[in-house]
């Protein structure tokens, strides 16, 4: 594990600072090959490592110890926003500001004028700026979703500013790589014949052995070979079909809630659905997801894998509830009572499923364990 999580940290991050790159540069491929190809290796070999090792260490307690490790996964999608925001605000540059627009309170003012692909430059009888030079308009709405810039509504050069972004990516690809790195070296598996002696011997209520049993294994590190559980077993085919599906509904709410937050509920309860408030609601999500990964794992040890699986299945209907919602908070108004019910249904509706989401990761190693060793 110390190998596999060095070396998923060193991936990871590398995919960070892949992809700044090509944001900084505004290269797609660089994008698609730093946080798609390098970070999908590099999350991987990080999010294994630990999981596996834990479960050898608590074979008995298999749910509870995945649970524990990964909700730190959730913990740090809650507080991965506002370090994001902080980082990305410390490295934003004010685009140059080229003046106000016409409003006739002013006689220096910038003329624009837009050219046949719609994009708009300083007219030639502007009275600021350089005619020809290309600009975009900014409003008191825009400016309000970028507090690093000041200096009010009107014109800006095109071309200059920096949102941040980039320099924010590298900044946490090598914060998480070096944190990465620190951690793996204090991964360590179990002795290949230890066995947890802890409590098991004032144990009461184990059922005796049956004749016919086979007798438990000497070791932790017994399993089908993969080959049989791919193509021998129903099991697998079935788990990996749930695991799809609550993994895509889950996903596509995940990266869209944010979104249909900000883009519908604001618009119709704009003192409510502030910025503030959206960030919170995304820290709320990434709580729901820290408290689903341990919550619902540690409960499938008393539940069964299974069931924890099938009350997994609510999600479906939430996730479906959630364009209805969307679409009746689009006619209602700020002053009815519906829409304040909208969106706390909305709100509580997307953290429970958030927690499902969470949940069938962190119960998968130790569902696959129970099956398959």
């Amino acid at each position: 594990p110390q190998l596999a999580g060095s070396v998923g940290s060193l991936f990871w991050g590398s995919a960070l600072m892949t992809t700044a790159l090509g944001v900084e540069y505004h290269s797609l491929p660089l994008v698609y090959l730093g946080y798609g190809v390098l970070g999908g290796v590099g999350w991987g070999m990080m999010y294994l490592a630990p999981v596996t090792t834990v479960m050898k260490w608590f074979p008995d307690r298999r749910g509870l110890a995945t649970g524990i490790a990964l909700s730190a996964f959730g913990a740090g999608a809650a507080v991965a926003p506002s370090l994001i925001h902080v980082a990305m605000d410390y490295f934003a540059v004010a685009p140059d500001f080229i003046g106000s627009l016409a409003d006739g309170s002013s006689s220096s003012y910038v003329e624009l004028m837009t050219l046949p692909d719609g994009s708009q430059v300083v007219a030639n009888n502007s009275v600021l700026g350089e005619p020809g030079q290309p600009a975009l308009v900014a409003t008191e709405a825009d400016l309000a979703r970028n507090p690093h810039v000041s200096t009010g509504p009107g014109a800006y050069a095109l071309g200059t500013g920096d949102t941040g972004t980039s320099k924010a990516l590298a900044s946490l690809g090598a914060l998480y790589g070096a944190l990465g790195l620190i951690g793996s070296r204090f991964m360590k598996i179990p002795h290949h014949d230890w066995q947890p002696t802890l409590g098991l011997a004032n144990t009461t209520d184990i059922p005796a052995k049956k004749d016919d049993e086979p007798e438990p294994a000497a070791n932790h590190d017994v399993g089908l070979p993969a080959s049989y559980v791919t193509t021998n077993t129903a099991q697998f085919p079935l788990l990996w079909l749930s695991v799809f599906g609550n993994a895509t509904g889950g996903l596509a709410l995940l990266s869209s809630s944010k979104l249909m937050l900000t883009d519908i509920f604001a618009g119709a309860m704009p003192a409510i659905v502030t910025e503030s408030f959206a960030t919170g609601y995304v820290s709320s999500l990434g709580i729901g997801m820290a408290v689903g990964r341990f919550g619902w794992s540690a409960l499938s040890d008393k539940l069964g894998r299974q069931n924890t699986y099938a009350l997994f299945g609510l999600g479906m209907p939430i996730v479906a509830m959630a364009p209805t919602l969307c679409h009746e908070a689009v006619y209602s108004t700020s002053t009815s009572p519906s829409a304040s019910i909208l969106l706390g249904t909305f709100y509580a509706g997307s953290t429970l499923a958030i927690t499902f989401y969470g949940g069938v990761f962190s119960v998968l190693p130790a569902y696959i364990a129970d099956l398959f060793g």
